[in-house]
């Protein structure tokens, strides 16, 4: 089994939306894990999403 790691969001109705498509060579099915960070961590994800989001640019 292999693992990939994306950030996604969990919109209203509970669906996750993945950030960036997964570039993988067929379709299947695949076992999801959802990690949800605890109020405090919030903060720190949305400042590793601005570094990383300059570094692209």
């Amino acid at each position: 089994m292999k693992a990939i790691k994306v950030m996604a969001t969990i919109d209203e109705q509970g669906q996750l939306t993945l950030d960036h498509a997964l570039m993988i060579d067929k379709k299947s099915r695949v076992e999801v894990i959802v990690l949800i960070p605890e109020a405090s961590e919030i903060n720190e994800y949305d400042k590793s999403d601005e570094n990383t989001n300059n570094k692209l640019l």
